[in-house]
């Protein structure tokens, strides 16, 4: 037979598996939103500075969120990467890079694939295209956000909801 204190540990414990869980939910959401500050970024440095693909990639410099953090050491890489290729395509970098960030790996395909599209752009084309890339980058991103917010929080509802429900059982189990 547990003890009181023995159940008690196992609901909290399970409980706050279900709240670990849920808050993992939101992480797509957060990544998005760095994304579409980091385009937001590009978008001003290349209207008003127009720096090389290098200089662009260094320049960007956002810390508010571990996602932004994130976000800037992989472009931050990606510039270093530039130096010693013969032919630097950035979204080859930026591939080779993400795989190895754990992180970065909570999106879907979905979810990637308008940040890299730019990616892929920045550089090899006009400044008038480059922004209306990132423009139209930004509105997609901006539509997936929306997307993901509304179902992200009815499963972080959900889970925490089973996990309550499940440190529950497991207390009633244990006394």
């Amino acid at each position: 037979m547990v003890s009181w204190d023995g159940a008690v540990m196992a609901f909290v414990g399970i409980s706050a598996i279900g709240f670990l869980i849920a808050d993992g939910e939101k992480r797509r959401v957060r990544y998005i939103q760095a994304m579409r500050r980091c385009l937001l970024r590009m978008n001003t440095l290349i209207r008003y500075e127009q720096p090389g693909l290098k200089a662009l990639l260094e320049r960007i410099d956002l810390r508010a969120t571990p996602q932004d953090r994130e976000l800037t050491r992989l472009l931050h890489a990606c510039a270093l990467r530039l130096d010693w290729c013969a032919n630097p395509q950035l979204l080859l970098l930026f591939s080779g890079e993400s795989a190895r960030t754990a992180g970065y790996g909570v999106l879907s395909e979905e979810d990637k694939s308008a940040f890299e599209t730019v990616l892929g752009e920045l550089g090899r084309t006009g400044l008038y295209e480059q922004l209306r890339l990132i423009d139209n980058a930004d509105e997609r991103l901006r539509a997936r956000e929306e997307v993901l917010r509304s179902e992200s929080a009815r499963r972080a509802q959900l889970i925490r909801t089973l996990g309550l429900t499940g440190g529950a059982a497991v207390f009633l189990l244990l006394i």
